[in-house]
């Protein structure tokens, strides 16, 4: 896949981020990584750049604030360069008992995961619509699917991703422009998951997966236009009996492994 329009990445500094990144380079496409400040991105780019022979830059900002996301758009256009491939990756995790985390925290988690994929899209759609062929991948969770306890905010918003992507899919069916929404579960993304992961047992310690099988499993995937990505045989498995199993016996599943996480884990992380 070689093209001279580049790749947009938010959250492009670890994890399924920085995985899809490298996948992205090893595809010769280049890239434009965005990260928060402090996150090692200068040099992660200029690794890329050597590595794969692309173009690889960077801006540093906080997307929580709509006027970095209009700044960021005004950099690209001032490079006069296309973009044919829109990742909203950046997002923020959290687990532990909805009353302990702050007003502040919430409202940046649900800027960050909920409105900035929102107002990228915006900002992006005119420069994605001028090239022949173009995609949009937004980043959700398999958490979307399910009522987590101590994870109220982080599965709800995105549940939003999830729905904006499909509807938005709609609305650009006939043109130029494919849309896609990934839903990973279990990933080892920081040390936080995994310690958490780590402690996990039977089928789902099996499901946990590495960054690089999501970014490979989920590139494919969006090149072949699918609509709804899950990454992992269990993961799809997990979706299906989500379906069957009757709410009062989830509801006990649930709640059982959300206090084994929460002994293991508090407080919040980046996706």
């Amino acid at each position: 896949m070689s093209h001279s329009s580049y790749a947009l990445i938010t959250g492009a500094s670890m994890g399924i981020g920085a995985a899809l990144a490298k996948e992205c380079a090893r595809l010769n496409r280049n890239l434009i990584l965005v990260s928060l400040p402090g996150e090692g991105l200068p040099e992660k780019s200029a690794a890329l750049s050597k590595e794969f022979e692309i173009v690889a830059d960077y801006f540093e900002t906080d997307l929580c604030e709509e006027r970095n996301i209009e700044a960021l758009f005004q950099f690209v256009e001032s490079k006069k360069i296309g973009i044919g491939l829109l990742i909203n990756n950046a997002g923020i995790g959290s687990v532990g008992e909805f009353e302990h985390f702050s007003p502040q925290f919430y409202s940046r988690q649900v800027k960050l995961n909920s409105l900035a994929p929102v107002l990228l899209t915006l900002f992006f759609l005119p420069l994605l619509q001028a090239e022949h062929q173009a995609y949009i991948l937004n980043v959700s969770s398999l958490g979307s699917f399910f009522n987590i306890p101590n994870k109220e905010v982080y599965c709800a918003s995105k549940s939003f991703v999830y729905s904006f992507s499909n509807a938005l899919r709609a609305s650009l069916y006939d043109t130029n422009i494919s849309v896609s929404v990934v839903c990973p579960g279990p990933v080892d993304t920081n040390e936080r998951l995994l310690k958490a992961h780590r402690s996990m047992k039977g089928l789902a310690k099996m499901a946990v997966m590495s960054p690089e099988a999501v970014a490979q499993y989920t590139m494919l995937s969006v090149l072949r236009k699918r609509r709804v990505i899950v990454p992992g045989k269990l993961n799809r498995i997990s979706l299906l009996l989500n379906r069957l199993v009757p709410h009062p016996l989830k509801r006990i599943l649930i709640l059982r492994e959300m206090k084994r996480q929460a002994s293991l884990a508090a407080g919040h992380g980046i996706d």
